[in-house]
């Protein structure tokens, strides 16, 4: 799987502006990057494709979750308490039909795996609520960027999910004991460019072309506007006044 910076490059050996021009750094070629590979894997997703494989989600061993009032994630009041995860995730992707989440998993610390959680709403998980039968499914709902589990015993998740954004160390590499592996010296201190880039193999040549088109049209159609427009704010063709 290629990086980010290997990604970031490749634009930048396409054309020779966009390797000499100052005004485009690698942030805003990563910046592109990302936005077009977004654009490209929400296509695919919406019409069922990559969710099978492990190339475009990023998996958080070990979120850990703390016991709260259902009250606190809806207007619904009741006794009834749920896990939320300690930190807020990272911005999800969202598709058509739902969030980019691949799963949300039970964790089982003897044996490092758990049952798989079922997606819900609040809105429908508080409807069951309300019916006289016994609930004995988990389900799991994202409010205010907080996943929520409706097992309020469990101490952490595992999930795997396609973010926008970067995972911060604390979320990514938890001290919860679940039997994760731990983060080394060099996971903590590694840049986000060289970290693998979700991005299927098949998709790295349309991301770049689109994002080597929209700096191209983007940011020398402003220098050209520039020029045109003379350099002291007068009109090239205007006449020295002496």
């Amino acid at each position: 799987m290629a990086t980010l910076r290997k990604l970031v490059s490749d634009v930048r050996g396409m054309h020779k502006l966009l390797s000499t021009d100052s005004l485009i750094t690698d942030r805003v070629i990563a910046s592109e990057v990302r936005n077009n590979s977004l654009l490209l894997i929400k296509r695919e997703t919406n019409l069922r494709k990559l969710w099978a494989t492990s190339t475009i989600f990023t998996t958080l061993p070990c979120l850990e979750m703390m016991e709260v009032p259902i009250s606190e994630c809806c207007d619904y009041v009741d006794s009834c308490m749920v896990a939320r995860s300690k930190y807020k995730l990272p911005r999800i992707a969202e598709g058509n039909y739902q969030y980019l989440i691949q799963g949300v998993y039970s964790i089982n610390a003897m044996s490092g795996s758990g049952k798989k959680i079922k997606e819900i709403t609040i809105n429908r998980y508080i409807n069951l609520l309300k019916l006289p039968i016994i609930k004995n499914e988990e389900y799991y709902w994202i409010v205010n960027g907080y996943l929520y589990v409706s097992n309020p015993l469990l101490q952490a998740v595992r999930i795997a999910a396609l973010f926008e954004q970067d995972v911060p160390n604390e979320i990514m590499y938890s001290d919860c004991d679940c039997g994760s592996p731990q983060a080394s010296v060099e996971d903590l201190c590694m840049n986000p460019l060289d970290k693998p880039f979700a991005l299927p193999g098949y998709l790295e040549k349309q991301v770049l072309e689109l994002t080597s088109q929209k700096l191209l049209s983007t940011y020398f159609a402003i220098k050209t506007d520039i020029t045109d427009d003379g350099v002291d704010g007068q009109a090239p063709n205007a006449p020295n006044v002496r």
